[in-house]
């Protein structure tokens, strides 16, 4: 597949699963609880034996995940939902694999002559026009595109569903969330490097498959046993919209999407400049693909990990504005960083920022949207805020890649993103400073009443 249709596909699913998100936190909250142990298929695998424990078929609930975000919150069913994401990320993977490819055919008449498929969508003038015309009239295009679809949604329901569930188990301990986070971050470095070993110089990444299948199927059973509890009371509208009238609610929302779309961008073009820079070093460099590697390795095992262990403190000890300025401020000089360097080696000691600007934007969105959470809404807060965060990947694609064409290069583009960033960080904290003063600086931290009817507080600490 070309280039183009894969910027096609990716640059539209984070704001597709935007719907997911919000739809899937206020149904899970509204549906009764299902019991630990209950489980929602048939052994071995099979998408066809699914078998919903509520009086609703499985496509309405589909339906409702990619329609209607708060209603998780409403129907107060947190493991169905939770499982059913499972069930329907695992179901599109398989599809994935199994799906028809576009047709390198039919891609490699885009590249202009001389040029590899892989390159053509950095050559000025792009996809000719008769290429995307039948890029788009292939039903195979629109098969893996729908597919991608529901994986991308299904994976950002579970991400929502995970934050949610963490916390309720967590109770009043919650500052102890990047403690649980962490071993996302240990399992997504372990295999990886599994899975590359698997599909080490092969065409059939079946053993890669197989591997994920294993591994859902892992999951499923977990979330089946896991014992927490749904707090009684239902979403309430009025109650969640109290929360988002207060400045400072607002202020952090917006400043949610910054971080994600700095997020966005890194994640999108970084392995691009990663390539550009290697190629101006060394027309032979030999080492792009074990640079790459190690870049990967720094940022989850040497900069991630260790943040997350310590963001419960550092976010109890600065407060939530502090904790965000200081993440903008990550991101503002990782950007730049980026555009200084022309030994790619030395992207590597930058990587060490990858910690104090993602993994604590991460863990400081995922605790102030559970200091902020009324009760009855906890997934729904959740898949606000994580779609302002994780959705917002899509629009750093396109900040990042109209920088790119406005500054005629990505050490331009990402200076300028990272300067934009800096300032942005300077207005964020001069607000925030008169929100305080003005008495509005400090968001009212929402209670949730416990199973014996007393008031426990969410949140980890104080903004």
């Amino acid at each position: 597949m070309s280039d183009e249709a894969v910027g096609m596909i990716w640059t539209a699913l984070p704001f597709l699963s935007l719907l997911a998100k919000t739809s899937a936190g206020a149904m899970a909250d509204y549906l009764p609880p299902l019991p630990p142990n209950t489980c929602f298929f048939h052994f071995p695998l099979d998408i066809k034996k699914i078998i919903i424990p509520f009086p609703h078929s499985f496509s309405s609930l589909l339906l409702a995940k990619t329609s209607a975000g708060a209603m998780a919150d409403y129907l107060r069913a947190h493991r169905a939902i939770f499982l059913s994401a499972v069930v329907v990320m695992g179901g599109a993977l398989t599809g994935i694999y199994w799906c028809p490819d576009v047709g390198k055919d039919s891609t490699a008449d885009f590249a202009p002559e001389g040029l590899s498929v892989s390159n053509s969508s950095r050559v000025e003038g792009g996809l000719a026009e008769g290429g995307e015309k039948s890029l788009v009239d292939r039903y195979e295009f629109w098969l893996l595109s729908i597919l991608l679809l529901l994986q991308f949604c299904g994976y950002m329901v579970v991400l929502d569903m995970e934050e949610t569930v963490c916390f309720q188990m967590l109770g009043d301990k919650a500052h102890k969330y990047g403690l649980q986070r962490l071993w996302g971050t240990v399992s997504y470095g372990v295999t990886a490097v599994i899975g590359g070993a698997l599909g080490y110089d092969q065409k059939d990444y079946l053993p890669v498959h197989v591997m994920v299948v294993v591994a859902l199927v892992l999951d499923v059973v977990v979330v089946t046993r896991l014992k927490f509890t749904v707090p009684d009371k239902k979403i309430s509208s009025t109650d969640v919209h109290a929360v988002f009238k207060q400045p400072s609610v607002l202020l952090i929302l917006m400043t949610t999407v910054v971080l994600g779309t700095c997020g966005g961008m890194v994640s999108a073009f970084y392995l691009l400049l990663v390539e550009d820079t290697a190629a101006l070093w060394s027309p032979s460099f030999a080492y792009l693909k074990l640079l790459q590697g190690l870049l990967l390795g720094v940022q989850c095992l040497a900069s991630e990990v260790p943040c997350l262990f310590l963001a419960g403190k550092i976010i109890k000890k600065l407060g939530y504005a502090a904790s965000f300025s200081l993440a903008l401020l990550g991101f503002c000089l990782r950007l730049c960083l980026y555009s200084c360097v022309s030994n790619p080696w030395w992207f590597l000691p930058i990587e060490l920022l990858h910690g104090v600007s993602f993994a604590l934007a991460l863990a400081s969105v995922t605790c102030f949207a559970n200091s902020v959470t009324p009760a009855g809404a906890e997934a729904t807060m959740q898949a606000v805020f994580g779609s302002a965060f994780h959705c917002a990947s899509g629009l750093g694609g396109l900040v990042g890649s109209w920088l790119f064409h406005v500054t005629n290069g990505w050490w331009r583009a990402f200076f300028a993103m990272g300067s934009a960033v800096g300032v942005y960080a300077v207005l964020f904290t001069i607000i925030h400073v008169v929100l305080t003063r003005v008495g509005c600086g400090k968001p009212a931290v929402q209670k949730e009443k416990g199973g014996d009817g007393s008031e426990t507080p969410t949140g980890c600490c104080e903004c």
